[in-house]
């Protein structure tokens, strides 16, 4: 890009009424015709470009990629990529933080991303991971209810002390297994073991194909 045209140099004045310092100034010719002024040390040191239409010309230019920085899916896609890759995001111990990635159609393409997961989309619905040891990519995503989502997950609450998903010691010192099937609580049995417990929950879960997620691959 080229550098605006000095056309008559200023001198050294206060940039406001207010100000307490000055600053050197000049008059510029902007690429796009446009007279501006502007400090000169920011002209030759690259801070400032042009008139302002540099700005608004990538502005736009980044928006007409897709067009669709505003609508809701664009948000899920920026959101699923923080949780992978920002560790300042709030997910991203539990994403980023434990190996998961998004794959490399997605991560570099929004286009992409809406080209694969637009079928099905509706603003009330959540992305989840089939498996959800696995990567954001289009053979292991799908749209979702929370609900849904939130039986698929790895978390166990930190309540839980047993480890094991639906999972928790009574006080005989044994294992009761329980699960949540439509907001209803069933009881699984009671056993001398949280492994034996935790085997019972993924029978369960097998046996009634489920979406909860099991303790055991």
């Amino acid at each position: 890009m080229n550098k605006p045209i000095l056309v008559e140099d200023l001198g050294m004045i206060y940039p406001t009424e207010k100000s307490k310092a000055k600053k050197h100034y000049g008059i510029y010719v902007c690429k796009c015709g446009t007279e501006f002024k502007a400090i000169m040390p920011d002209i030759k040191s690259g801070n400032t470009k042009s008139c302002g239409c540099y700005k608004k010309e990538n502005t736009a230019r980044v928006n007409s990629t897709h067009g669709m920085s505003n609508i809701l899916i664009y948000r899920v896609w920026r959101n699923m990529r923080a949780r992978c890759y920002y560790k300042n995001s709030v997910g991203y111990k539990n994403y980023g933080g434990k190996g998961i990635e998004v794959c490399d159609r997605w991560n570099s393409n929004f286009e992409n991303f809406y080209e694969d997961m637009k079928d099905g989309y509706l603003k009330e619905l959540s992305i989840d991971r089939i498996d959800n040891n696995g990567n954001y990519e289009p053979n292991n995503c799908r749209w979702v209810k929370k609900e849904v989502q939130m039986r698929n997950t790895r978390l166990i609450r930190k309540t839980n002390k047993s480890g094991y998903r639906g999972i928790l010691e009574t006080k005989s010192k044994k294992f009761a297994a329980k699960i949540c099937v439509n907001r209803k609580n069933i009881h699984l049995g009671t056993f001398l073991t949280k492994i034996d417990a935790a085997m019972a929950y993924d029978k369960y879960v097998i046996d009634n194909k489920l979406e909860h997620t099991k303790n055991f691959s």
